[in-house]
């Protein structure tokens, strides 16, 4: 064997060698993405359970929650205060999993959680007034127009409640 060839054989190696570090590589990069992902989708289910048990965490919280979202009786200045604030938050919650999905960065169940919350936070008339009073706000249009696709499939199921959400101009 000439050193011609041995230097040929020695680059056949190292190519190979080379080949083999990036695929490792390759391998342990899509390993860290798929941690990443599940730590992202836990955090992001607790969280938002975290949240959502708070607003209900105790007997007076239920109850004002049930007759803002039922319409069970009236509300006072600071409890539609605390409404919008709540419902805010409710909806963001949703908004941040939209967007963590849209970059690839939560379990598809844990974002159709989120979706399935919306959808019956919207189910309330306050709910959809409030979103037809704030959904311009800086929101992404993709949210946005989900949302109001909800609000759509709600009014046309039941057009008594009907809450009319008119586009920015």
């Amino acid at each position: 064997m000439t050193l011609e060839n041995i230097y040929y054989v020695g680059q056949t190696i190292a190519v190979g060698a080379i080949l083999a570090t990036l695929g490792a590589v390759y391998w342990q990069v899509r390993q860290n993405n798929q941690i990443a992902r599940a730590t992202l989708t836990q955090s992001t289910w607790l969280q938002s359970t975290q949240m959502h048990a708070a607003l209900y965490d105790t007997p007076e919280k239920a109850e004002l929650m049930h007759r803002a979202l039922f319409a069970t009786g009236p509300l006072s200045d600071v409890e539609r205060l605390r409404i919008g604030t709540c419902i805010a938050v409710a909806l963001g919650t949703h908004e941040a999993a939209f967007n963590l999905r849209r970059r690839g960065m939560i379990e598809e169940a844990a974002y159709r959680s989120c979706e399935e919350v919306t959808r019956r936070y919207l189910l309330s008339p306050i709910v959809r007034r409030w979103w037809a009073r704030n959904r311009d706000s800086g929101r992404d249009a993709a949210f946005v127009a989900l949302l109001d696709g909800f609000v759509a499939k709600i009014d046309a199921a039941a057009p008594g409640r009907s809450t009319p959400v008119t586009p920015a101009s």
